[in-house]
């Protein structure tokens, strides 16, 4: 009895409440995270940036053209770049006014640009190393996730187990010792 008292307490006392209500709450995203490009929507302009020069398009008019066919956060990130591009800004500058997600297209974009190298295969291994980067990033969230399932268990149906199995074994194997 004093026992599984104890359990009790000791359960109220470490129970992760804010955890739990964190991850009960429902999400939800930010006014700017919602007009955001997804990695994979960046990595689908980026081959399209890729095929759109590799056909011999200037940089200019392939951004017009990916900006045509993409999701409106992926165009209105474009559509900036262009414009700054028409007002005479470097490529460096021009893609400062494209989201956080659009760095690694940004720099390799310049540094291929200031190498002499083809921009579209620097873009093309640059889209690849996009989408392998959110596989892993997937990948390591899905086994957090459960790691994360399998707390209850420990937390819920371990102490559960010992009250109502172990603890009464113990209890009757003590009462039968002391006279």
């Amino acid at each position: 009895m004093v026992l599984s008292l104890a359990l009790a307490v000791l359960a109220i006392v470490l129970w992760p409440v804010p955890v739990l209500a964190r991850g009960l709450a429902p999400a939800r995203p930010s006014v700017a995270a919602e007009h955001r490009p997804t990695t994979e929507q960046i990595a689908a302009a980026t081959d399209l940036l890729a095929l759109a020069l590799r056909s011999g398009s200037p940089l200019v008019v392939a951004l017009d053209a990916v900006a045509a066919v993409s999701p409106d956060a992926v165009a209105q990130d474009l559509r900036r770049v262009r414009a700054a591009l028409g007002w005479g800004r470097s490529l460096r500058e021009a893609w400062a006014y494209a989201g956080p997600g659009w760095s690694r297209t940004a720099v390799a974009t310049v540094v291929a640009s200031e190498c002499g190298a083809p921009v579209a295969d620097v873009l093309r291994e640059c889209a690849a190393a996009l989408r392998e980067r959110e596989s892993r990033r997937l990948e390591t969230a899905a086994g957090r996730a459960g790691v994360l399932l399998v707390l209850p268990l420990g937390v819920c149906f371990l102490p559960a187990f010992i009250a109502t199995s172990v603890v009464p074994v113990v209890v009757v194997m003590l009462a039968r010792q002391l006279p």
